[in-house]
């Protein structure tokens, strides 16, 4: 083998590589050579090769072809990344710089959540053979074949596209040329407009799915979608890209009209220094919208979500307490839980000290009930992980970790009163169903290992209530919740988790 007209320059390249025997096949033989490095090729040049056989007494035929050897470019170039459009989910980061407060973040898909949608990809490479495209990481399972030589002012259409989640996608698309090289990718971002209809548990972007609400390293609230199967019949477990989490009235904009400012705009950094975070809950006037509960500050504040996956700042409605109640700032934890009472209002559990409190009945003002569980006997290192029904006997328990050796995490069973749990039966082991917190986890559920722990309503589609994880390595794990133990965790989220403030 050697560069077309060059041999008197190269000499054979492949040297001992083409040298095959033919083993015992004295009349019929098929070889193939040992693989051969492409190291020393030069992109986009022609190269020739021909072969001939030498019999055992070292006499040689002519070499094949007989009159023009065989030839072939040699490309080694990868593609440029291709273009992407869609009118169905438009473009929300012309400005590369990913999910922000600007203009573009304003721009929605035009279907709602579920409804599949196109996308168009254009290969800036006529040799392009197919594009390849996934959601929300850098894995491709979708391809889209596209004929070599096609002009490169052609678009390819993708249609029957379902984005997993509402709220912020990422599409990654790649193109791949004849000689299987693949491009960089195209980061394509937009929104998905959530359904008409009410969040579930835990949904802050109307598509059924919990989400994850974090706080990063200037606190700043994002908002970490969930995602679903490719059918979207159910959920994951899995997150990745996230978008932020609030905003507030623009006050540069004339109220009157006439100018050009936005309507909303990005939080003053650092709003939420300082501040716990938890969300499970209608608390904010029964409009079916998943709420923020959060204590910045001295004092508890209910931030409405509004369905698209953030909250609007200026719209906080500070939580009153009860008279018995501790002061917010003693607080340690805060774990909103959903109605588990049965009287059709949210509630709250909470931490300080050694002290395990209950807040039950949030009316749109105020709590009705702070009650205290216990005093002395719920240890500073513990932290709540959820408040639900695990065991599926339709009775809220008490999920929790420890720094116990072997019993990281702990269950607590409920003992059921009317509509809802007994409050006491959560109070303490003794006091609960089974007379003793059951182990739910082993061992690796130190806060060493495990820095910041949260349990969430159903994610994977099971009816078991499930949790997120932020181990040391600095990735995101998904445990997928079992009535008396958890599953096998996964990575939901690659590195950087640690860097957050807090999550919930």
């Amino acid at each position: 083998m050697w560069p077309t007209n060059k041999l008197h320059i190269t000499g054979d390249m492949l040297k001992s590589t083409g040298t095959v025997s033919v083993g015992g096949d004295t009349s019929v033989a098929l070889r193939t050579t040992p693989g051969f490095s492409t190291s020393g090729l030069v992109n986009n040049t022609m190269y020739s090769w021909s072969v001939r056989a030498i019999d055992d007494a070292g006499a040689s035929s002519p070499y094949a072809p007989a009159t023009l050897p065989c030839r072939f470019i040699f490309d080694s170039a990868a593609p440029a990344p291709p273009r992407v459009g869609s009118n169905d989910f438009p473009n929300a980061d012309n400005g590369e710089n990913s999910f922000g407060n600007d203009a573009e973040d304003t721009n929605w898909s035009k279907l709602k959540f579920g409804t599949p949608g196109t996308v168009y990809f254009r290969a800036l490479d006529s040799d392009v053979i197919r594009y390849e495209y996934g959601f929300n990481t850098n894995s491709y399972p979708v391809s889209l074949t596209r004929a070599s030589g096609t002009p490169v002012t052609t678009w390819a259409t993708a249609g029957a596209v379902k984005p997993p989640s509402a709220g912020p996608n990422v599409l990654y698309v790649r193109a791949v040329d004849g000689a299987e090289n693949v491009s960089p990718p195209t980061k394509f971002l937009f929104y998905v407009t959530p359904r008409d209809q009410a969040d579930a548990a835990g949904d802050f972007t109307g598509d059924r799915l919990p989400d994850l609400l974090a706080l990063n390293s200037a606190s700043n609230l994002r908002l970490y979608p969930s995602h679903a199967v490719t059918n979207l019949s159910k959920g994951t477990g899995d997150v990745e890209s996230s978008m932020s989490g609030a905003y507030r009235d623009n006050p540069d904009k004339d109220p009157n009209g006439g100018d050009t400012e936005e309507m909303f705009t990005a939080p003053l950094s650092g709003h939420f220094t300082g501040a716990l975070i938890t969300h499970n809950g209608d608390f904010y006037g029964g409009d079916g919208l998943q709420d923020l509960i959060a204590r910045v500050g001295d004092r508890l504040w209910v931030y409405p979500g509004d369905g698209y996956g953030a909250v609007n700042i200026n719209k906080r409605r500070e939580i009153l307490l009860p008279a018995n109640a501790p002061a917010p700032t003693t607080l340690s934890q805060i774990t909103a839980t959903g109605d588990i009472t049965g009287d059709g209002l949210p509630d709250m559990f909470a931490t300080t000290g050694q002290q395990l409190w209950a807040f039950t009945g949030y009316t749109g003002a105020a709590f009705s009930e702070a009650r205290l569980l216990t005093s002395t006997s719920w240890a500073a290192t513990r932290d709540i992980v959820s408040v639900a029904d695990i065991s599926g006997d339709n009775v809220p328990d008490l999920l929790f970790r420890t720094e116990e050796t072997g019993r990281g995490l702990l269950l607590r069973h409920g003992k059921p009163a009317t509509g809802g749990v007994d409050l006491n039966s959560l109070a303490t082991d003794t006091s609960s169903k089974t007379g003793k917190d059951e182990v739910y986890g082993t061992g690796g559920w130190t806060a060493a290992s495990i820095p910041m722990i949260v349990g969430t309503p159903d994610a994977n589609g099971d009816a078991i209530p499930d949790l997120w994880a932020i181990k040391s390595d600095g990735k995101l794990y998904f445990y997928p919740g079992g009535p008396s133990a958890h599953g096998a965790s996964f990575i939901a989220g690659e590195g950087g988790w640690t860097a957050l403030r807090a999550i919930g």
